[in-house]
């Protein structure tokens, strides 16, 4: 397909469904960088501004995504995550059939606030470990997650997080605690320049902000979490259940 000056369809919008043609064709695949602006400028002969609106529109039908410091993105698949489902991110991962891949933004162990205290069942002021970490997939940034551990019920926890390991594993294995339930609150917030920053997203995009405190076999919360993801990146999705027998 040509750009043809003479059509009453602006250029912009020409290059804008040549731009979906190949997304859609594979050209570009998702999570793939398009060429930057001026090389674009180079390959279809057009001004940055004609190039620049053409992108807006696809930005804003979701097509494309820019990254701020890294460029303009084909948008990522939309991965489906299940509400009720009880896995950590590295089970999540697995699912999806992916490795892994977290980083340790911060790790101290701090005394638990009222709100802290409350989810865990705890006394306030009490030592827990507080865990920021960044959850990637496809080397991009898809979970920012703050998360709380009692280390009266669970000492040197700290010294045992590794990079990469999931936390379930070693709650399971170094002090026997099994994940069998969950209760999440869900809202959507606006992203603040730091929330911005860290998920690699635009100031003022939509996320999801999941509060979720887990529980063992006997009902006791174990931690407490609270992460972050953009509404157009993930799907929270809720499965049917099957009738009680009664």
């Amino acid at each position: 397909m040509n750009l043809n000056p003479s059509t009453p369809q602006p250029l912009y919008m020409q290059i804008r469904q040549m731009l979906k043609n190949d997304i859609q064709h594979g050209r570009y695949k998702p999570d793939e960088q398009i060429p930057t602006e001026a090389e674009l400028c180079d390959i279809y002969n057009v001004s940055r501004i004609t190039i620049r609106k053409a992108i807006e529109e696809l930005v804003r039908e979701g097509a494309l995504t820019r990254i701020p410091r890294r460029g303009t993105f084909v948008a990522s698949n939309k991965f489906h995550n299940e509400l009720l489902s009880v896995s950590g991110f590295s089970e999540f991962s697995h699912q999806l059939g992916m490795i892994p891949n977290s980083r340790i933004l911060r790790s101290n162990v701090i005394e638990a606030t009222e709100e802290v205290a409350g989810h865990l069942a705890i006394e306030a002021g009490s030592p827990v470990l507080e865990l920021e970490r960044l959850m990637y997939v496809n080397e991009r940034p898809l979970f920012y997650d703050i998360a709380h551990y009692s280390l009266t019920r669970f000492p040197d926890l700290e010294k045992k997080i590794a990079m990469n390991e999931s936390t379930y594993k070693i709650l399971a294995e170094e002090y026997g605690t099994e994940i069998v339930s969950n209760d999440k609150e869900i809202d959507v917030i606006s992203a603040t320049q730091d929330y911005a920053k860290l998920l690699e997203c635009d100031v003022g995009a939509n996320l999801f902000r999941i509060l979720k405190v887990a529980f063992d076999a006997k009902d006791e919360p174990v931690h407490l979490s609270t992460f972050m993801c953009e509404t157009n990146r993930v799907t929270l999705t809720v499965h049917r259940a099957k009738q009680a027998d009664y």
